[in-house]
């Protein structure tokens, strides 16, 4: 069975989604990373638009792709409700950069769902034979 490599074509544009959820409220940590890396084991080529005009997102594909890394964090944002305060904002992201995931929990709130977004020209590589596609730019 073949190996099959996924990358974003153009750096700082994967994105990792992070939906936290505290009582009923639900805050969201975006990182972005220069680079992602996809990975998937099938016989024939996976069926991926290239082109990427939408933007491409791991759990909503027909094939099997495991993350292999996202490398070179490069920026966050949040997301928050409209009504919380700036001082909440504050206090959880001293919290996350105090220390991330354990924090968060300590704190009571838990990690509800993280996508694995790429955005932009993709480029797909058999790892196996070396061949190598790319999206249009």
């Amino acid at each position: 069975m073949a190996v099959w490599k996924l990358t974003n074509y153009h750096k700082k544009n994967a994105v990792e989604r992070q939906f936290w959820t505290k009582d009923g409220v639900t805050i969201i940590k975006e990182e972005g990373y220069r680079w992602g890396v996809w990975s998937c084991e099938c016989n024939e080529r996976p069926d991926v638009d290239l082109d990427n005009p939408d933007g491409w997102e791991q759990f909503s594909q027909e094939q099997d792709w495991d993350m292999e890394e996202m490398i070179d964090g490069c920026w966050v944002e949040w997301t928050w409700p409209d009504d919380m305060p700036e001082e909440e904002r504050e206090r959880i992201e001293e919290l996350w950069n105090e220390d991330s995931f354990e924090a968060m929990e300590n704190d009571g709130w838990y990690n509800d769902d993280t996508e694995h977004w790429v955005y932009g020209p993709l480029q797909l590589n058999n790892e196996d034979t070396g061949e190598e596609f790319v999206g249009k730019e």
